[in-house]
């Protein structure tokens, strides 16, 4: 049983991480759309960005022993906030580099800090601990369900007002925005950058239920560890490559990370831009793929005890690849497309995180207790390294030509698969853990 305080700072710290998923559906719909039109080098190159956040973001994980993690949950949502307004208030492209990655470190060091942050207040429950995983996971993609939708309409109903158009006029523009006149083009970025502004404010907000987390040196020290050195936490993240499980796993989340960089930030780029449909319709589509995580993550406690944690994994990532397939040919469909490519962009996302709490389980079980901060730190660091590599794949290789989106979808699909052999080859002794629990 969780003791009162820890029940309630993990209520508070699911709170935060709803309003910090409210800014991440923001960033990876509305503002790619956003920097398509400021900035495609940068859009282009959106998962390299995503790779230095997650790089940087582990780093700063690695202080959770001097610092804790309530102070990193505040840097969080100040760094979201000013980075969203900053890019609107200073049209640089030094800015809007330093206000993209520095974005995506608010989104992602609080996505990262989940597994140990979980763990630190479960780790009695042992088994039971996956329904605290998958009611943090669920609750933040609500979120980033209603942003990734609300976002793409809000945009358009600011480019409606601003311009002088009927919704419907403003929303049938931004099918083929790129065929669209200079001032209406210009004026549909100011709407963008109407969104990015109330999206900025929301960020402030998660500073409530962080501010309200009672946290004690004991939540994220062991009784008897001291504060370490940064030379002391680089020689315990060495030290865990020669533990054979925990490079198994690094192997398996290098491969899901470099295909993530395919293709996940760019679902509406697609979308709109080789299928040809609209923006609202594109971002309602993506959208309910993210409310399928929520729905499928119901079943994961379920999924976890009939197949085992490594079991669940395996079964997501096989049945994601299909549905990839199929969204890259949806203009073979005709008429059926949307409704074809918006079940299998809900079927995807759904399987694919279906597995998501069983994954941080996994993690959290490989590594022991004091060094699991450490652990999901340098899983952090190659995962960042690997986006940062798929992000100038994408960026100088793959997305040169616009079918290079179509493409990205093929290569996924192959790394999926692969990723699924090490998993099961490599660590499939853990579901004798979860048989036993």
């Amino acid at each position: 049983m969780l003791r009162g305080r820890e029940k309630r700072n993990l209520y508070l710290f699911i709170i935060s991480y709803l309003l910090n998923n409210l800014v991440s559906g923001i960033l990876y719909d509305t503002y790619i759309n956003y920097l398509q039109e400021t900035s495609v080098g940068i859009a282009t190159s959106f998962w390299a960005f995503y790779g230095y956040a997650t790089f940087i973001s582990a780093a700063l994980l690695l202080f959770v022993p001097r610092l804790g993690y309530k102070k990193l949950l505040t840097f969080c949502a100040v760094s979201c906030a000013a980075s969203l307004f900053s890019v609107v208030l200073f049209h640089t492209e030094s800015i809007c580099y330093l206000a993209t990655l520095f974005s995506l470190v608010g989104v992602q060091l609080h996505f990262i800090m989940l597994s140990p942050y979980v763990a630190a207040y479960t780790g009695a429950l042992k088994g039971r601990s996956i329904d605290w995983y998958t009611r943090a996971y669920y609750t933040g993609y609500i979120g980033y369900f209603l942003t990734t939708y609300l976002g793409g309409v809000f945009a358009v109903k600011m480019f409606s007002l601003r311009a002088g158009l009927t919704y419907g006029e403003a929303k049938k523009i931004t099918a083929y925005l790129s065929e669209a006149s200079a001032s209406l083009r210009e004026t549909y970025i100011r709407g963008s950058e109407d969104v990015l502004l109330v999206v900025g404010v929301v960020s402030l907000l998660a500073l409530i239920p962080v501010f309200l987390i009672d946290e004690r040196k004991e939540d994220y020290l062991e009784a008897h560890q001291e504060k370490k050195s940064f030379r002391e936490m680089t020689h315990e993240i060495t030290s865990l490559l020669w533990n054979r499980d925990a490079v198994a796993y690094l192997v398996y989340w290098s491969l899901i990370s470099f295909a993530m960089g395919l293709f996940t930030s760019y679902f509406t780029v697609f979308l709109n831009r080789n299928l040809h449909m609209d923006k609202p319709t594109a971002s309602l589509l993506v959208s309910i793929s993210y409310l399928a995580i929520v729905v499928f993550m119901l079943f994961t406690p379920l999924a976890v005890r009939k197949m085992g944690k490594v079991g669940t994994d395996v079964f997501t990532v096989l049945m994601s690849v299909p549905f990839m397939l199929l969204i890259a040919n949806g203009d073979k469909f005709g008429r059926a497309m949307v409704p074809l490519v918006g079940l299998a962009l809900f079927m995807r996302s759904g399987f694919a995180n279906l597995g998501s709490p069983a994954d941080s389980d996994l993690m959290m079980t490989i590594a022991p207790k004091p060094l699991r901060p450490a652990y999901t730190a340098l899983v952090n660091f190659v995962a960042g390294l690997i986006s940062i590599l798929s992000g100038h794949f994408t960026g100088h290789v793959l997305f040169v030509h616009q079918e290079g989106y179509r493409q990205a979808y093929y290569l996924a699909a192959g790394l999926y698969l692969l990723a699924a052999a090490v998993l099961f080859f490599g660590l499939r002794k853990y579901n004798r853990t979860d048989a036993s629990a």
